[in-house]
């Protein structure tokens, strides 16, 4: 050792101290994305899923519609008649022109809307589908400008889309999910054009289905499954107006238990009560359930979209 030089003993020093410091490293563990790292919810999906719940509205109340521009053409027909008849027998008879002006401030009008006609509307007003509840009722003159309206709103959707599509590919979202969601997209957009109310109706609400798909791939607020219950609820209602009770059953199987696993999250935002409403209100729609009366399950869906949207709120809500 004496003989070495000392610059090739500075170097062996140099490679000792350097060979232990690398050993006491430990090796790094690849970092996994926590929500905290993920990108927020894109607000597009938010728009997309307001934009299906409007076109639901719409399409639900194209049956009401049709009947109240058919008696109100009717009504405009029999005054026409009437007030050529009465002008005719009026020339020479003043108290047949007294009673032509005191019917004249009596004025048929058509049937209010009955139960019969909305499968969806009273669910709807729950989630607040639309901002001005009576413009949304009120009939038009003719049934093409619903549809133009419905039409407008799928093709804002399909502008969407183009912008949402890239940043879920981005995220890695599902090939699959990308594309079911584009295929149902498309089936609304034919049922819309062929102007087919329980179609669009059915279809606007399976396009909301895939919402819930995108968010675990993103940060969000609400969990995923409130969204799931949402469409779950709005599928049975629709499954049961067609008599499609085995079908509506199996969505009300989901709905409970999608329910439970939310559960924990709601009592820990101290919000046990809307649990055990929620809780009531699916008991009570499965016995409505059970006697096959749509009019009970009508109205115990709508409670039911009422107590996931205390979920909304009490979620969205911080730990105190």
């Amino acid at each position: 050792m004496k003989n070495l030089k000392p610059h090739i003993l500075f170097i062996m020093i140099l490679l000792i101290t350097f060979s232990a410091a690398s050993c006491s490293k430990k090796p790094q563990k690849p970092s996994s994305k926590s929500e905290n790292q993920q990108k927020p919810l894109p607000k597009i999906v938010e728009e997309i899923e307001k934009d299906a719940l409007k076109i639901m509205y719409a399409a639900d109340m194209v049956p009401y519609f049709q009947r109240v521009i058919i008696e109100q053409k009717k009504i405009e027909e029999k005054e026409k008649i009437e007030k050529i008849q009465m002008e005719i027998a009026s020339k020479d008879n003043k108290d047949q022109k007294k009673k032509e002006d005191s019917s004249s401030n009596i004025k048929e009008k058509p049937k209010p809307k009955t139960i019969e006609e909305s499968i969806l509307t009273e669910l709807l007003k729950k989630e607040k589908a639309s901002s001005d509840e009576n413009q949304a009722e009120k009939p038009p003159k003719d049934i093409t400008e619903t549809w133009k309206k419905i039409n407008t709103i799928i093709v804002g959707i399909h502008n969407k889309w183009n912008i949402l599509e890239p940043q879920l590919t981005q995220q890695n979202v599902s090939l699959d999910i990308i594309t079911g969601f584009e295929e149902t997209l498309d089936r609304l957009t034919k049922h819309g054009i062929e102007q087919n109310y329980f179609g669009t109706m059915t279809t606007a609400n399976m396009l909301t289905s895939y919402l819930p798909k995108f968010m675990p791939y993103f940060k969000k607020e609400i969990p995923p499954t409130v969204y799931t219950l949402k469409y779950l609820t709005r599928n049975m209602v629709l499954q049961a107006a067609i008599g499609n009770y085995t079908d509506a059953q199996k969505s009300l199987n989901q709905i409970k238990e999608q329910g439970q696993t939310i559960k924990s999250e709601l009592i820990e935002k101290k919000a046990k009560s809307t649990a055990d409403k929620f809780d009531a209100s699916v008991t009570n729609l499965q016995k409505a359930l059970d006697k096959k009366d749509i009019h009970l399950i009508k109205i115990n869906t709508s409670i039911v979209m009422k107590n996931i949207m205390l979920m909304v709120d009490d979620l969205g809500k911080p730990v105190s």
